[in-house]
């Protein structure tokens, strides 16, 4: 039984094996890898070993406080003798070795644990009743099975205030404090901020800020989940519902692309809070604050309820029957002269059916999802010069980099959880980095924080950049000159010399080199940010960050994530000009966002669908979509909010949220992932598609689509990038859509 406990590849852990020991628990022999905690250990033979510190993400250095892990550990001799230690050991932080024989459930361990939580509990108030953790407290599961039937301490316990706000979303009961670590380590260990630490010492310790000051950090909502005795707690949470209150539904994050797997815990339509679901593969089991508290407006009472309709300058209420029948003739009469802009906050199955009604039953090709600087061909440049769309590499994928060039991205507000995965690839695998901004961001978490080092350079010198560390490349014999190709490239950049470089961009030239060198070690990735997407001269700054990767032999390792949430999913279903579904080639080819405004404003456009896009807001020229929106004859829009762009709107159609519908989305790393309706806001909210298949009935297309799974099927016939993607393989963890030719083998009969 225990040769089987392991493979090659430690899946529990997702690291490499490690050599492998012999030892043995509780009389079971076992092979674990060698030095491997062993709490982690007895876990292969499901053991339990009692914890409140240990956590398998933190770090060791300020674990084994809590003692509640305590074993009993011997050793065997080369004789055969076992000679046990004198004292018990903590389980948490005890390396796995060759012939350990470990005892968890010796009637002196039970012993010992009955004092430590007597020990914990001398200052721990016994408020269960109106704890907020109470029905999912460590402490007080592990009291009730380990713990003593009562207390031998009569003494007053320790009182201080009560909920101190730490920061905007969490506050600290300091009474319930047990000094486990937890939320220091994360804070030096995950997020990076290290703003958490102990005060004072001894009977008074406490954690807190240093000079008491406010708690910021954008990644603050995790450590409320990390907290095992409900000493820190959410703001908006506190006395709102009971564990055994709510329901609970998996969903994916519609804050930003990075597609973080969620728990949204509701009762009474009302979402009461938000928690990690563990994905390995993307978020691990943390959040950024965005998605944990960014969440409220699914229930929030600005929600638009009903159809509204502009008469006299002024918003009244209408049916959908009167809605449908006002869209209908406004589209009739516009004929081709109609346009959609938006998508990219919906879902794959909204997307898709949007981008179908335009081509198939409307007729027209004027769709675009992208309110960004670039919207020219959807292949170039990403496609053009790297072979895929928006990241060659999986969010995982970026912690084994040697190397990792962050370019003109503020990463930890732009892409959180990337940024996660970048800082974990240097604090715990040593990895380089190289933040490239064109401005010093003044924050607690943030990639310079931990770069080795940092070019500031003058904002829209980027080609510059590039060019002078090929320069170096070449100069310094750090890559090959010897194929044609570079030989090329090193003739087109021999005038960029670290001292011309450094004049042009600001850099200095020893920075120049060091970041040189350093992208000479593979595997090196890019992570390009919006300072690259919205830049002018994007497709030229894209062409020479191909040739440094190119020549560094990571070509494939380029990443260019987009930011709204479900951004990819909308270009992979085809709400793009020149693209269909699957980045097939449409029939008929439109305009792009920028060119449906401009004929908007001229009155070329008769009838503007927008889609959950606030482009007075949200556009890159929002001059521009103002003035647009202002002359256009007829503005429909799908929204959950009168934004400033539905004010400008002639009728809006209320719309429901992730939380209120079925569907998938795929983020920014081309995973397609599933969400599930939680519960039903209004019966006067729609999903978007439903409205764009309602539409479509009522202009003489085909029966209409009854839920998301019959989108689904349309999708894996129509994308030849999703056909072999059935809805019961995506599983919990999703999976990532790969170009034709180089298709994952999916069973394409799997039930959908």
């Amino acid at each position: 039984m225990s040769d089987n406990r392991l493979t090659q590849t430690d899946v529990s852990l997702n690291k490499p094996v490690a050599d492998l020991v012999n030892v043995k628990i509780n009389g079971v022999d076992v092979k674990v890898p060698k030095g491997e905690n062993l709490i982690e250990s007895a876990r292969r033979i499901g053991v339990d070993v009692p914890y409140f510190c240990y956590h398998p993400r933190l770090s060791k250095g300020d674990a084994a406080n809590c003692r509640m892990c305590l074993v009993e550990v011997a050793m065997t001799g080369p004789d055969g003798s076992v000679r046990k230690m004198p004292k018990p050991q903590a389980a948490c932080t005890m390396p796995a070795a060759e012939g350990m024989v470990v005892e968890t459930e010796t009637p002196a361990i039970v012993k010992d644990r009955r004092g430590i939580l007597e020990f914990l509990l001398i200052n721990h108030p016994l408020d269960c009743p109106v704890c907020d953790r109470g029905g999912e407290c460590p402490l007080q599961n592990n009291t009730l099975f380990y713990g003593p039937p009562t207390s031998r301490y009569i003494e007053e316990k320790r009182h201080l205030p009560k909920a101190y706000p730490l920061s905007d979303h969490v506050v600290f009961d300091r009474e319930r404090c047990i000094h486990c670590a937890r939320c220091t380590r994360f804070t030096e260990d995950i997020s990076g901020d290290s703003q958490l630490g102990f005060l004072k010492r001894g009977a008074d310790m406490e954690v807190g800020t240093f000079a008491r000051t406010e708690y910021h950090s954008k990644f603050s909502g995790n450590v409320i989940e990390l907290c095992p005795v409900g000493a820190l707690l959410s703001r908006n949470y506190r006395f709102k519902a009971r564990p055994w209150d709510l329901m609970t539904q998996r969903s994916i994050c519609s804050v930003c692309s990075n597609g973080c797997n969620l728990k949204l815990d509701y009762r009474v339509e009302q979402i009461q809070r938000v928690n990690a679901r563990l994905n390995e593969d993307v978020n691990e089991e943390w959040t950024c604050d965005r998605g944990k508290f960014g969440h409220d407006y699914v229930s929030s009472p600005d929600r638009l309820r009903t159809p509204l309709i502009k008469r006299d300058n002024s918003w009244h209420p209408i049916s959908w029957t009167e809605a449908y029948d006002t869209l209908v003739g406004k589209l009739q009469a516009a004929g081709s002269r109609v346009a959609g802009i938006g998508g990219a906050k919906g879902s794959n199955e909204d997307a898709f059916v949007f981008q179908k009604l335009f081509r198939e039953v409307l007729k027209s090709g004027n769709l675009d999802h992208r309110l960004g600087r670039y919207q020219g061909p959807s292949s170039a440049p990403l496609l053009d010069y790297f072979g895929h769309n928006g990241m060659g590499n999986s969010i995982a994928e970026l912690e084994k980099m040697k190397t990792i060039l962050v370019l003109g991205s503020d990463l930890s507000s732009e892409q959180p959880i990337i940024f996660l995965r970048a800082r974990k690839a240097w604090r715990f695998n040593g990895a380089n980095v190289i933040n490239a901004l064109d401005r010093k961001i003044e924050d607690t978490t943030n990639t310079g924080d931990f770069a080795s080092v940092n070019l500031i350079y003058k904002p829209g010198t980027e080609i510059a950049l590039l060019s002078g560390l090929l320069h170096i490349l070449f100069a310094k014999k750090l890559v090959g000159s010897d194929s044609p190709a570079n030989i090329a490239l090193e003739k087109s950049f021999a005038s960029w010399t670290p001292e011309k470089t450094s004049a042009e961009t600001g850099v200095s030239a020893a920075d120049l080199e060091k970041a040189a060198y350093l992208l000479a070690v593979s595997p090196a990735a890019v992570i390009a940010g919006s300072t690259i997407t919205n830049h002018p001269d994007y497709v030229d700054i894209a062409a020479v960050l191909g040739g440094l990767m190119s020549v560094t032999g990571n070509e494939s390792n380029v990443n260019v994530p987009v930011t709204e949430c479900n951004a990819q999913g909308a270009a992979d279903m085809g709400v793009l000009p020149d693209s269909g579904p699957g980045y097939t080639v449409p029939a008929t080819k439109g305009l792009n966002t920028g060119e449906i405004l401009a004929a908007a404003e001229s009155g070329k456009i008769e009838a503007l669908w927008i889609v959950g896009a606030d482009l007075a807001k949200d556009y890159f020229d929002p001059e521009a979509a103002k003035r647009a929106l202002e002359n256009c004859p007829f503005i429909v829009i799908n929204e959950m909010f009168l934004t400033e762009t539905a004010s400008m709107a002639d009728l809006i159609l209320p719309i429901a949220s992730v939380a209120e519908k079925d569907g998938t989305y795929t983020s920014c790393e081309r995973r397609i992932q599933r969400f599930y309706r939680a519960f039903e806001l209004s019966d006067n909210i729609k999903p978007d598609w439903l409205i764009f298949s309602e539409i479509a009935e009522k202009l003489g297309a085909d029966a209409p689509y009854f839920s998301a799974r019959d989108i689904w099927r349309d999708i894996m016939a129509a994308a030849p990038t999703h056909s072999a993607i059935s809805l019961k393989s995506l599983g919990e963890a999703g999976i990532r859509w790969q170009y034709p030719g180089e298709l994952n083998a999916v069973d394409t009969a799997d039930a959908v």
